[in-house]
Order: C-alpha cells, then structure tokens, then sequence
C-alpha cells in the first residue's frame, strides 16, 4: 500500500506493545522515542488510563491498551479491504503484494516465485519477506501480508487456507556421508552424528520438544540455529546432519547436493505446509492469481517433483 490509513499513534502503539518498550521501538521505526512517548502520552490522557504497565523489565499492554490494539488491527484490515477493493475496480493488473516465507525457501520457492511474478505481472510491485512462521501467520491476520508460504501453521477462523500437505520428517545429510548410504535411520542412531537443531524460534523445534525432546540432550555434538537457511549449510559442510521434512530443503535436493533419510520411528510426526491468506480481506484477481501461482510452484517442487531419498 502506498498510503497508510492507520493513525500515527496507534502505529507506534503496536511497535511498543510488540517490542516491550518504546527505545526498541524508536530504533525499528526510525522515530525518537520521546515522539513515540509523546503519542502514547496524548492517548493516555484523553483517555484517562494507562495503556501500558511500566516496570524495569518492560512495557506489557493493559487491558485498554488492548482494546487499542484491536483497533488498529481493524483499522489495518479496513485500510487493506479499501486499496485491495479499489485495484479490482480497476481491472488492472498492477499493485503491491506483499508475501511472507521461510528463510529456507530463499533459493526454492521464494526464487521461483519472485521471477514468475515479475515476467507476468510487470507492473505489480512485489515485496517478499522471510521470517519465522509464527510472524507470518500474525502478520496476515494482522493484514501485513496479503498472502504467506507457512509451515505448521495453526488453524484460524480468519485464515484461508488455499494449499496444504503434510510431510514426513528425515535426516538431511551430503550424497557422501555414512547417513545418506541408509534406507532410514532411527532417532537413536540420528544422535550418534553431529546435529544441526532448529532454536525455539522455530515452530519444528516446539513439536521436536513435546513428542521427542530427549533428542536435545542425547546429541552426541549439536549446534542450534534459528535459520533453515542455516542449518542447511552446515549439513552442506558434511559436518553436519539435520532433521527437517523434504519441504525445507526441496532445491538442495532436486540439485543432487543433499539426501534425504526417512525416519524410521513410529511416533514421528509430520510437518504440514500452506498458503494462506486473511479471510477478512478480499483478494483482487491479481492477487488470486498470484495465490494460484505459488500454489503451482509448491505443487512443482515438493509434490510432482519429489527427488528420490
């Protein structure tokens, strides 16, 4: 959007409550904190409650402050539904889109997705953005983004849900290491090697705790990283192996550089992807057709064209 409806207020608003204080905030959004201050001050007064608890650790939304919030993300929908309303009207295919994915799919899907959308829509202006999935979904509830790749996503009322599969976990590791010899490998064997593990910024490193969080401990050498993208060097350096499913690693393993083990446990979860975008908000058809597109990419890479293990 070129234009942004939201009040200024509610907007510093959000960082702060997002942040935890105003200086962090200042700093993300380029503002001086005492702006920022000045602002929430003005709504506290005309108001005549607090909309931020105040302690050492932090600033933490009161109850009002979070009818604040509310608005603001309405505020945000309404702004969206309008530019999104106006651009169909139109019958034009041009724009802004904003996409939301995994760090892990920077040379896959975010690639591939980037230069279909530029050789057929050449007059839409595409901003894509990694980050964890958590944020992703967040952010188009929140109508930050209009669409999201997004592993493990969690349901919503709000949310369309216009692709998903479930995938399987395994090991990655390079052609020549020991591991990519083996038709499977079990956890037990999988700590026996040096392992790259996913941070708690992660949403795998969550389901990898509750159903097999004594991995994390019995790791004969392991190093934690907040990066698919990460991660997936380091397995590349032959050090390391690593846990993931096919979708994380689909261009290193159409490319021949990694293989992928099966886990053999029988209590292995799998790790579901999507795409999705924010049911409140209509979708111009450029938009659906952007949607349908990465739809065709996934399908492409992850489905139609699984490597062999």
């Amino acid at each position: 959007m070129s234009v942004q409806l939201v009040p200024r207020s509610l907007q510093y608003l959000e960082r702060v409550a997002q942040l935890g204080s105003i200086q962090a905030a200042s700093r993300e959004i380029g503002i001086s904190a005492s702006a920022i201050h000045r602002q929430i001050k003005a709504l506290e007064d005309a108001l005549g409650e607090m909309l931020f608890e105040r302690s050492a650790h932090g600033m933490v939304v009161t109850p009002s402050g979070q009818m604040f919030l509310d608005l603001a993300r309405d505020w945000r929908l309404d702004n969206t539904r309008l530019w999104s309303t106006l651009i169909t009207q139109r019958g034009i295919e041009y724009g802004h889109i904003r996409i939301a994915c995994m760090d892990g799919m920077v040379n896959g899907f975010a690639l591939e997705f980037a230069r279909e959308i530029t050789g057929r829509f050449p007059h839409v202006h595409a901003e894509i953005t990694t980050t964890s999935p958590d944020h992703a979904v967040k952010g188009v509830l929140n109508g930050d983004y209009d669409l999201a790749a997004v592993v493990n996503a969690w349901p919503d009322d709000d949310l369309i849900v216009h692709w998903s599969r479930k995938f399987p976990l395994g090991c990655l590791a390079i052609p020549d290491h020991p591991v990519a010899q083996m038709e499977s490998i079990s956890l037990k064997e999988f700590v026996t090697y040096p392992i790259a593990v996913q941070s708690a910024a992660l949403s795998i490193r969550r389901l990898m705790e509750a159903h097999h969080g004594w991995i994390f401990n019995a790791a004969v050498q392991s190093v934690q990283v907040n990066s698919i993208q990460l991660m997936k060097l380091l397995v590349l350096s032959g050090q390391f192996i690593a846990a993931t499913s096919e979708v994380d690693a689909a261009a290193e393993l159409h490319q021949g550089l990694l293989r992928f083990v099966p886990i053999s446990d029988k209590d292995m979860f799998q790790q579901s992807f999507s795409v999705i975008s924010n049911a409140l908000i209509p979708a111009s058809a450029t938009t659906q057709k952007i949607i349908a597109i990465a739809v065709e990419i996934l399908e492409h890479q992850v489905v139609a064209g699984k490597p062999a293990g």
